[in-house]
């Protein structure tokens, strides 16, 4: 179903949404630990160590832009999914989760966020990533804004595409 009533909200929530679920990705797949605030929809970050980017994998051709959107865009509805799942399963609560480690968690919070951790790594390994390389690209985006407007672009341009 194509609507165009719904198009400009997909685009403002995907747009504001996909630097929470690229940062959530991190999370999942390098060790920095994404928390779901109870208060909020947002994600909090700790801290973690990162690997080293290599010279000759800094640059992001067009078709691995495509990807590395598509695996973000799957991810934040996920993530989106899961937030809402805990919410709806335990009591209009959202607790802290520290990392995809599912220390502290139990029930179905923590069969929600078990899931939503797997969903990650899934669409980063189908569209040919390796964690450490989708990892790259979220820590070149965050130092690069060149790139960061070659993202929101091709972001823009699968969302029309929906």
């Amino acid at each position: 179903m194509h609507s165009y009533f719904f198009r400009p909200s997909l685009n403002r929530i995907f747009s504001q949404s996909l630097m929470v679920g690229v940062l959530a990705a991190i999370g999942v797949l390098s060790g920095i630990a994404p928390e779901l605030s109870q208060d909020s929809q947002t994600l909090v970050f700790s801290s973690s160590a990162y690997a080293q980017a290599t010279a000759n994998k800094a640059y992001i051709d067009g078709a691995e832009l495509e990807r590395f959107v598509r695996a973000s865009i799957q991810m934040e509805i996920a993530r989106q999914q899961a937030y809402e799942d805990i919410q709806r399963n335990n009591g209009g609560k959202v607790p802290e989760i520290a990392d995809c480690s599912l220390q502290r968690l139990s029930g179905v919070v923590r069969d929600i966020w078990e899931n939503f951790c797997q969903q990650s790594e899934r669409y980063i390994r189908e569209e040919g990533f390796s964690n450490e390389r989708y990892n790259e690209i979220l820590r070149m985006r965050q130092q690069d804004p060149k790139l960061e407007i070659r993202i929101q672009r091709e972001l823009d341009r699968q969302i029309k595409l929906q």
